[in-house]
């Protein structure tokens, strides 16, 4: 039995034994009645359990060796423009000068980190002030941070730490902007259904005769999940299922009380709760990706496949305008890139090899501006404190 294969025997068997042992009961489509846990524990389970969870074992889990791409992996235009906006927010939010630190929160591989780094290299003086400090909960990613950014590291430019570590520094005490891609979607969802006319939390309980995990209707976890509803003036369809990512607003509220003087940048796909909770969204938005390939099966591969949900950007609001934040902008990834002066890098040329560096910066330009919609369904969300 290859390693890959024990680590998904031994989660799973975490997983029946967690659904075992809780309090917790829900009812399954047969009418049967059996202990389960939420789906949000769950997807908790399956993404960080420090056993086989898909964000603490194996391989890298981003580029291609992974199961999907960030807007790091098309070129190196993400990183350069969000390099050249800090230096312009720094100077206004941090104008006595000083060190700034830039932590890429969930930074995975690092290789956003580099981007911004050669950037801010590029930019000479007015990038001096720049440090990278990327933070990441799994231990391959940081592997290859640490061997990606060795360099920069061995300047004293960069460092590698973990969540936990990161969870422990004393932010208060520094200039610190806080870059967050594609981090909030990787946080637990609720998954919450309207049957018979109210609100039900969605569960997952043991099928003892097909050895298998299961799908079930529970009592809601917790209160917030209907009164976020509620507040919105979102009535579900009968039958319609959503998701509440609470932990991903709870970790941004949080992020308010750990840091002093600091820049906030969130990019992530998502949209508002009423665009989530539309009538075309009947079985909300959760997608799992493995090997680069999407499907609707969360059960399939449990710690081998990445579960994600659509960000709820009012939710995220809401949390974070309680802890302190004041939200500076918001919009779609295109808006920010052009906002942002991407269309002043595109570039003039009479190459025809379409691999020639020119011809292939020009089309990372374009397809993170154009590609298949993506860059008005990517939003990019700044907030100071």
């Amino acid at each position: 039995m290859n390693v890959q294969r024990q680590l998904d025997n031994t989660l799973l068997d975490i997983i029946r034994k967690q659904i075992q042992a809780s309090p917790r009961y829900g009812t399954r489509e047969d009418e049967t009645v059996r202990p389960c846990i939420t789906f949000r524990e769950y997807m908790s389970l399956c993404l960080y359990h420090p056993e086989g969870g898909y964000y603490r074992s194996g391989k890298a889990r981003v580029g291609r060796e992974g199961d999907f791409y960030t807007s790091a992996y098309i070129g190196d235009i993400m990183g350069e423009v969000l390099a050249e906006r800090l230096v312009r927010l720094a100077d206004e939010r941090f104008p006595d000068g000083g060190p700034v630190e830039a932590v890429d929160w969930g930074g995975g591989t690092g290789r956003l980190s580099a981007q911004m780094l050669n950037a801010w290299l590029r930019l000479g003086e007015e990038g001096a002030r720049f440090r990278i400090t990327v933070v990441d909960g799994d231990p391959e990613h940081r592997r290859q941070a640490e061997e990606l950014l060795a360099e920069h590291i061995e300047a004293g430019r960069a460092r590698v730490i973990s969540t936990e570590h990161a969870e422990e520094q004393a932010w208060q005490e520094r200039q610190v902007a806080v870059i967050a891609n594609e981090l909030l979607d990787a946080f637990p969802v609720h998954r919450i259904v309207r049957r018979g006319g109210r609100i039900w939390e969605w569960g997952v309980c043991w099928d003892e005769r097909r050895q298998a995990l299961s799908p079930c209707l529970t009592e809601p976890s917790d209160f917030r999940l209907e009164e976020w509803l509620n507040k919105q003036n979102i009535l579900l369809a009968e039958g319609q299922t959503t998701e509440i990512g609470l932990d991903g607003a709870e970790w941004t509220a949080r992020l308010g009380t750990m840091l002093g003087d600091a820049i906030l940048i969130f990019i992530d796909y998502g949209d508002s709760t009423a665009e989530l909770t539309g009538s075309h969204r009947m079985d909300g938005t959760l997608l799992c990706y493995e090997d680069h390939r999407a499907h609707d099966d969360p059960y399939r591969s449990p710690g081998r496949q990445d579960l994600t949900a659509h960000v709820d950007f009012d939710l995220i609001r809401s949390y974070a305008l309680r802890a302190g934040w004041r939200e500076l902008a918001y919009a779609t990834q295109k808006r920010f890139l052009v906002e942002s002066g991407v269309l002043t890098k595109l570039a003039t040329h009479e190459f025809t090899d379409p691999f020639h560096p020119v011809v292939r910066r020009n089309r990372s330009i374009r397809q993170l501006l154009l590609s298949d919609g993506m860059s008005e369904l990517f939003k990019v969300q700044i907030w100071v404190k």
